[in-house]
């Protein structure tokens, strides 16, 4: 749902995973170009980390990768929890370039091919996933990753599902009866959670009160003072339209229908627990205060088996293909050479 990228971003929502950079760069790690990682002024040796079969993974490599999670990764966490995390995106990283590198050999021996319309559907599917293409270029650039790279990279996953799609996933089957058993064993993992109809007006606190942690006497005034006018018959939207100072302004402080569990704190709980069509009173959360308006509230609603039969199936594909990959790369790398130094 893309409304919930945009407000995850809001000091008032639990933060999605931070994920998005690193899954990027784990996915698109196999060949990358030695000539991009040895123009580097930084990288002044280049060593071998590892030999796969013919060809090799480079020093050089894997910092192009590794840099941006490492950076990443460093304003989350500090001393001996970030260096335990950084060894261990080492050493995933590293296998995850190794298996790259076996799986599109493979596709390459099957003669999977791989269209250049094929390559662009994926790419602007790709670049859909951000607010517009200078957002795009700009994480291209910081990543430092040209288009000839990517499409490089793209052509090489486009032949990686394919070898998925057409060898191993060939010789999987979910059966009725399977997906039957799975809904009985785990019914309540299939429940709509309960949601809430939200409005916000956020007043913002001075730079100075959110590093340092304390209170903000005058956005916290200015806060009070829209709440009285609310009590006093003003309408929500149009006071959240013209003094709210968050992203969901311009829509009248609307943020649409959220599921419990997606405000931070204790939030979460108070917010479900207003009625229908109530304001909150002023909460206070690290970058601000707020006043939030509950609408329409929708209780929490168990899937019959017909509306999650496909969702089923669907998992149980994928764990049998997961399963199935691993026993295919558990055998593949029995016949490779590969020699980490």
């Amino acid at each position: 749902m893309l409304l919930l990228k945009t407000f995850f971003s809001e000091p008032y929502f639990n933060p999605p995973m931070k994920r998005k950079i690193i899954l990027f760069l784990i996915f698109f790690v196999a060949n990358i170009p030695f000539s991009q990682a040895a123009n580097d002024k930084q990288l002044l040796v280049d060593r071998v980390l590892a030999v796969v079969n013919d060809q090799v993974i480079t020093q050089s490599e894997f910092e192009v990768v590794y840099r941006p999670i490492y950076e990443q990764m460093r304003q989350a966490a500090q001393g001996p929890e970030l260096a335990k995390e950084l060894e261990r995106v080492r050493i995933q990283l590293l296998n995850q370039m190794i298996e790259d590198k076996l799986v599109y050999m493979e596709s390459q021996k099957m003669g999977i091919e791989v269209t250049d319309v094929e390559v662009q559907e994926e790419i602007d599917s790709f670049i859909n996933q951000y607010p517009d293409k200078k957002e795009f270029e700009k994480q291209l650039a910081m990543d430092g990753i040209t288009m000839t790279d990517l499409k490089k990279r793209f052509k090489e996953r486009v032949a990686i599902q394919k070898l998925h799609e057409g060898f191993i996933r060939s010789q999987i089957a979910v059966t009725p009866q399977a997906v039957e058993e799975a809904y009985q064993k785990h019914q309540d993992e299939f429940n709509d959670k309960e949601k809430v109809e939200v409005w916000v007006l956020t007043i913002n606190k001075n730079p100075g009160a959110i590093q340092s942690g304390t209170m903000d006497e005058v956005a916290k005034s200015k806060t009070m003072r829209m709440m009285q006018d609310l009590k006093a018959g003003t309408n929500f939207s149009s006071l959240a339209k013209q003094y709210s100072e968050d992203a969901h302004a311009e829509k009248e402080g609307y943020l649409g229908f959220v599921e419990k569990g997606s405000f931070v704190g204790k939030l979460d709980e108070v917010l479900f627990s207003l009625p229908q069509d109530s304001i909150s009173d002023v909460l206070e959360t690290e970058n601000g205060y707020h006043i939030f308006k509950i609408g329409i509230k929708v209780p929490p609603r168990k899937k019959t088996f017909d509306e999650v039969k496909s969702e089923i199936r669907n998992q149980l594909y994928r764990e049998k293909a997961h399963e199935k990959f691993v026993e295919w790369m558990t055998e593949l790398k029995k016949k490779s050479y590969i020699s980490i130094k």
